[in-house]
């Protein structure tokens, strides 16, 4: 297998793995967050953390970085989970950015500037590196697991409460359903999964910095993802994934210049025209008034 096609499919797997962390409470608890990447930092810093201080085997450290993002995220969800809509939104970013501030503070974390370098060669390494493939495989497994999870949160008692709390949260109350307990919950299980994808990418980066673990394009493209996809299904975040990996790869080997552009209409096109996501099939697909024809009185714009 060449680089080139692993690093491709190792970019598609992580990305599946966040965009299905962003889509438990995005998708199917309707909190859209804008801070997702403050827990990818926190677990890829707990990693390398883990690793360096404590000595302890990158297979041991992973679970714990998931851990600790799932327990960061207990304690920012306590106050902003209070919150609501564009509410909700600028407090999570606010809290991503004074996260990051944090970490860039901390010299512990920042070394000068030059970051945290994980020993991979040597006598002090906890973990030999697993190289291109190897790093392709554990993040084909993390995206497995992300989906395994969440298609088995869905069809439990907490999936059902999130769409109920996503639906109408003060009917939630009213037929018994502990919405603030649930919303936390998948707030934290979703930091846990964010955290699990930042600790294996400190790992893969082995140098890890604030400007990387904690970069504001994972999040805004995690939300797109899960967006052109289908956010509250299982298989939309994964659709949304492949499409805008193999959108960014393409364009990249045509047009470098023009990335951020074409992505940006591309995304805007997708909202526009297919607003429920293309991972919902053919369902909810929006056309322009001139392509609609004529229509009777009270019928749908949209196309079942």
């Amino acid at each position: 297998m060449s680089s080139f096609l692993d690093s491709t499919l190792t970019a598609l797997f992580l990305y599946i793995v966040v965009a299905q962390s962003w889509n438990l409470i995005g998708g199917m608890a309707g909190y859209a967050s804008f801070g997702q990447v403050a827990f990818y930092g926190v677990g890829g810093y707990a990693v390398a953390l883990l690793m360096l201080d404590a000595s302890l085997s990158f297979w041991v450290a992973l679970p714990l970085a998931a851990v600790i993002a799932g327990a960061y995220g207990l304690l920012l969800g306590l106050p902003l989970l209070r919150l609501r809509g564009e509410y909700f939104a600028v407090a999570t970013l606010v809290a991503a950015a004074a996260t990051q501030a944090l970490a860039s503070w901390q010299p512990a974390f920042t070394s000068q500037g030059a970051g945290l370098t994980i020993t991979t060669v040597g006598t002090h390494q906890t973990t030999p590196y697993l190289g291109a493939g190897g790093f392709t495989l554990l993040f084909a497994g993390l995206a497995l697991f992300s989906v395994c999870l969440v298609a088995a949160l869905t069809h439990t008692r907490l999936g059902y409460a999130l769409r109920v709390v996503r639906d109408d949260e003060r009917l939630a109350r009213a037929v018994g359903v502990r919405a603030g307990a649930t919303k936390l919950t998948a707030f934290a299980v979703s930091a846990a999964l964010a955290g699990l994808a930042g600790g294996a990418s400190a790992f893969r980066l082995v140098t890890v910095t604030p400007g990387q673990m904690f970069d504001p394009t994972i999040t805004v493209l995690t939300i797109a993802m899960v967006v052109l996809g289908g956010a509250g299904t299982v298989l939309g975040p994964v659709v949304g994934a492949i499409v805008l990996t193999a959108l960014t790869t393409a364009v990249d080997a045509v047009l470098p210049a023009s990335r951020d552009l074409i992505l940006a209409l591309v995304i805007l096109a997708a909202v526009l025209f297919v607003p429920r996501g293309i991972g919902r099939g053919g369902q909810g697909i929006r056309l322009p008034a001139h392509l609609r024809g004529s229509r009777p009185p009270g019928h749908t714009t949209l196309l079942r």
